[in-house]
């Protein structure tokens, strides 16, 4: 792989690897679909739908790869230059060209939830036809710049959940749109990134703490080295991986040498993907 990974998918038994600079690497061929970093991606029922992002040229697009082909290179970053309001994603079923930055983007398959920044919340289908959209969270008086932009959305089952880097979130009906509950956390954060599993949900802040929060109580808090890359829930503790530091919430950390990407259950045992490309248990100690 000639760039770090930046995540690993599944899709119908085959590998999807995104690296750092926009790669996508699928049944052993890499493609530059469109030449800027991949910002939100997840697999929908139709393929990998996901937002690319230049802040240097003030651009970005939102795409469905349908994954039944071959994906192709597409224009050279020198291209996109002279062409910044036309050029598309290659291989896509779909495109827009997105005249907002993309803050969260979620799918359960059939229905993709995602959030665009002084914009709003909008649920489409796979086939780009939209379901519903919301407005974003109001400002909150004496709250810190962008307190109020989303940043996660969770799915479970048929609610979905849209969080705020200040701590304020919502539930919402994925079926109709309707809000059925609002409400914020007790807590000061500073939000980056939410796992989730049935009701218990990690939150993880920029300044390094962490928070389960299980039917809206906060039950752990942790102060970690870092912030969380990635978490799993495996039917006892959280799983995490931080800053070159393997974690278990309520347990003990080891550290591993190479920065870690994403947890990854892989040959009947927990894994970490590290940004050279290679495979460890997680919670074991590297050289």
């Amino acid at each position: 792989m000639t760039s770090a990974p930046w995540k690993i998918f599944q899709f119908e038994g085959r590998d999807l690897i995104i690296d750092v600079d926009g790669g996508i690497t699928i049944d052993n061929n890499r493609a530059t679909p469109f030449p800027c970093e991949i910002s939100h991606a997840s697999i929908c029922d139709k393929g990998l739908v996901a937002t690319w992002v230049d802040h240097e040229l003030r651009l970005a697009r939102m795409a469905l790869l349908p994954l039944s082909e071959k994906i192709e290179n597409g224009v050279s970053k020198a291209n996109l230059r002279l062409s910044t309001n036309s050029a598309m994603v290659a291989s896509s079923e779909w495109c827009h060209i997105v005249d907002a930055e993309p803050l969260a983007l979620n799918s359960n398959g059939d229905k993709i939830i995602f959030a665009l920044w002084s914009r709003g919340i909008y649920c489409i289908d796979s086939a780009d036809n939209e379901i519903w959209r919301l407005p974003l969270f109001e400002e909150e008086p004496n709250s810190p710049p962008r307190s109020n932009d989303v940043t996660a959305i969770s799915i479970i089952e048929e609610k979905v959940v849209v969080w705020t880097r200040g701590g304020s979130y919502r539930e919402i009906s994925l079926e109709t749109g309707e809000i059925t509950k609002e409400g914020k956390l007790e807590i000061e954060c500073d939000l980056e990134e939410v796992f989730c599993h049935e009701n218990k949900f990690l939150l993880s802040s920029k300044d390094g703490w962490a928070w389960e929060l299980v039917d809206g109580n906060i039950t752990v808090a942790r102060k970690l080295r870092g912030t969380i890359q990635d978490a799993v829930y495996d039917e006892n503790d959280w799983r995490i991986i931080s800053w070159r530091e393997d974690v278990l919430l309520r347990g003990e950390s080891v550290t591993r040498a190479d920065l870690a990407v994403q947890l990854i259950y892989k040959d009947d045992k927990w894994m970490v993907l590290d940004n050279q490309g290679q495979f460890s248990p997680h919670m074991e100690t590297t050289n």
